[in-house]
């Protein structure tokens, strides 16, 4: 209708389902020449150095010139005279003990005595050695072997085969081995009086297994804000809408104002990691602009909010000099204009319009007249204490700074007097905690230092009522920490003997406090907050919970009887079926992952989407926002209202690999409200072969 060039996309399926699997255990056959000049007769040699591969491979060519265009394809045969395959699953957890197959097809080789050598090394276990056979021609013949996934990373098995005429194959296979259970955070502040001091040692990774587990150390006036746990926790989290995958950058692009002596984890490749996420969210927008929650087919074309937050990364992103491609950023901006010229009514949705109003005039293209009409007679409609801050923000960028003061002002009234247990059922993603943040944020970046350092004692008020913070609270509480910054700079400490002047931030692996201690000591006049943040993976398995959800894990054959999976043959399918109610109805955004046991893997997605055929006797499904189909778990995420219908889901498991597996946990939490959870009890399972 604007007479502008379209842009061709492709594709199909909505976006609304993905599957993710581990890398493959050996590197795909995937090679190109690039552009060759034939000779005179038109003829040109092409050689590749092929990898380890047994199989069939298309070869392609596309020929032209001037005036001609052509393409052949043809399919080749690559194999080794002996062929070897090798069976493994897909992945293991710690302690799992599972099977290794080798199966070996003298194709085309000699006949005579093969020796087999199995060489295991990194984290998985097997039994090495040589091992002799005789093949005839044509003939075949296959080894089982014991696997153990010893620790969490990364596992590899070579199998060296050598035989008549000097032939010798070599492949080597890489498998991952993940904790056993779900990682766990413990936060511990301790108040350090002057001259008292605390020693951190390995001792705190005592219940968390080998090759997991981080401590972050951090000292501030307040113990709210302690950066290095928030950003683990952050990183740490696993699922990836739109407003995680932002929050988990955003603070990155502040990194080396936060802490110039920092050593965090994220410190290393965080430029890729901010533009991997901006083609992230990028790749979710609509054509009319929009950027979803999930997908570019997903809620966002309505939710101007989440709208206005990637917009405000995207921002803040291209003043820091990444990269955004103009096209698709314009529309993001022309996306918030639509909103804005729209809206008639800032009772219900002001939030989102608010921080469209401040994102425009972050980016100097805001209707000022509607800002200051905003700021003079619809202000108390404005329900949050951010959406007013963010008011106050966009009046500062304009240079209105009386009127800025004036609104922040309003909005730290607004702000809880006294700390209260987390709200739920807010559409705009946050909470009292959140809101107080990002108005101390919003007034330290427009210079009105009065209200950063009221809202922060606000912060810290509710911080102690905030156990588990969501992603919201705790991007706005890093950004804080850069005005929080300004305060901590009479703080005197000594680390490890040394002096250190202002705040302390620090993340140790575990192997790094191996044989070492850190000690810190408070040299100041005042006390000081410490906060001691433990990440990892518990070495045994959480009990069961159950905090404002209760969730049950059933499995049935796929006629609906119930099923034992205690014991289960190799290639047995089972239903998964997984209910979920709440204590107390709101509304609230939800997420749900089952962990699979190592011997299992999904066998139908798409029967998720459906309660038709096979699964009819599950009853009505639950309409899902999003689902994920990965090798270790499945999540599927709910826009909830507050009806109280419970939810209801179900998918397809199969019985792959022999061996005893660890079964972990399945987990529903309300995503912005986390202290609401529940967790069912953790197993084992055995899975036997096929006919035993």
């Amino acid at each position: 209708m604007q007479g502008v060039r379209g842009r061709i996309r492709s594709g199909g399926d909505e976006g609304g389902m993905q599957l993710g699997a581990n890398p493959p255990a050996q590197a795909p056959l995937a090679l190109y020449s690039g552009i060759v000049t034939v000779d005179a007769q038109g003829k040109a040699t092409i050689t590749f150095n092929v990898p380890a591969f047994d199989g069939s491979a298309r070869l392609m060519a596309t020929a032209w010139t001037a005036t001609k265009l052509g393409q052949a394809t043809e399919d080749v045969i690559v194999r080794d005279p002996v062929v070897m395959t090798t069976t493994l699953p897909r992945f293991l957890g710690v302690g799992d003990r599972s099977t290794l197959r080798i199966d070996v097809n003298n194709v085309e080789g000699q006949a005579g005595e093969y020796a087999i050598d199995v060489m295991p090394g990194g984290v998985t276990e097997a039994e090495g050695g040589t091992r002799r056979v005789t093949l005839a021609s044509k003939a075949s013949t296959g080894l089982v072997l014991p696997l153990t996934g010893k620790g969490a990373g990364l596992g590899n098995i070579k199998v060296r085969i050598a035989g008549p005429g000097e032939l010798t194959i070599e492949r080597e296979y890489e498998l991952g081995v993940r904790p056993a259970y779900p990682p766990i955070e413990r936060r511990t502040v301790r108040t350090l009086a002057r001259g008292e001091s605390i020693t951190v040692g390995s001792e705190v990774f005592a219940d968390v297994i080998e090759g997991s587990g981080a401590v972050s150390l951090s000292v501030m006036p307040t113990g709210a804000i302690d950066v290095p746990s928030l950003l683990l926790s952050l990183d740490r989290y696993p699922f990836g809408c739109s407003e995680q995958v932002v929050s988990r950058a955003l603070p990155l692009l502040y990194l080396n104002e936060l802490a110039a002596e920092s050593n965090l984890a994220l410190d290393k490749g965080a430029d890729e990691r901010i533009r991997e996420s901006i083609a992230r969210v990028l790749s979710r927008q609509s054509a009319d602009g929009s950027i979803g929650l999930w997908s570019a087919s997903s809620e966002g074309g309505t939710d101007v909010w989440l709208h206005a937050y990637v917009t405000d990364f995207l921002t803040r992103a291209k003043e820091r000099g990444f990269h955004v491609p103009d096209g698709a950023f314009r529309q993001a901006l022309e996306r918030l204009r639509n909103s804005v010229n729209i809206s008639r009514d800032l009772s219900e949705g002001g939030e989102g319009i608010a921080y469209a109003l401040y994102v425009l005039a972050r980016n100097s293209v805001a209707p000022v007249g509607d800002i200051r009409y905003l700021a003079d007679v619809k202000l108390d409609n404005i329900e949050t204490p951010l959406a007013k801050g963010q008011i106050g923000a966009a009046l500062a960028l304009l240079g209105d700074k009386g009127r800025a003061e004036k609104v922040f002002g309003a909005a730290f009234q607004a702000l809880p007097k006294q700390a209260v247990a987390p709200e739920g059922g807010r559409t705009d993603y946050g909470s009292d905690l959140r809101d107080g943040a990002a108005l101390a944020t919003l007034a330290s970046e427009a210079g009105i230092e009065r209200i950063a350092r009221a809202a922060f004692q606000r912060i810290d008020a509710q911080r102690k009522m905030t156990p588990r913070a969501s992603t919201q609270e705790n991007v706005w509480m890093v950004l804080a920490a850069r005005a929080l910054a300004k305060e901590s700079t009479s703080l005197r400490l000594e680390i490890d003997g040394a002096e250190h002047s202002g705040a302390y931030f620090k993340t140790f692996r575990r192997a790094e406090l191996v044989g070492k201690t850190v000690r810190i000591a408070n040299r100041g006049e005042r006390p000081v907050q410490m906060v001691v943040g433990i990440q990892g993976s518990p070495a045994s398995p959480e009990p069961a919970e159950e905090r404002g959800f209760k969730i049950s894990r059933s499995y049935f054959t796929l006629d609906g009887k119930p099923a034992d999976i205690s014991k289960v043959s190799q290639n047995q399918r089972l239903a998964v079926v997984i209910k979920v109610t709440e204590k107390e109805n709101m509304a609230a955004r939800i997420v749900l992952a089952d962990y699979l046991p190592a011997g299992f893997e999904i066998d139908n997605p798409r029967l998720i989407e459906s309660a038709s055929g096979a699964l009819s006797w599950v009853g009505e499904m639950s309409e899902t926002e999003y689902t994920e189909f990965r090798d270790e778990r499945f999540v599927a995420a709910f826009n909830r209202g507050n009806d109280g219908k419970p939810i209801n889901i179900a998918y397809i498991v199969r019985a792959v690999s022999p061996g005893r597996y660890v079964h972990p946990p399945a987990m529903v939490e309300d995503m912005y409200r986390p202290d609401r959870f529940a967790r069912t009890a953790a197993g084992t399972i055995e899975v036997v072969p096929a006919g035993r």
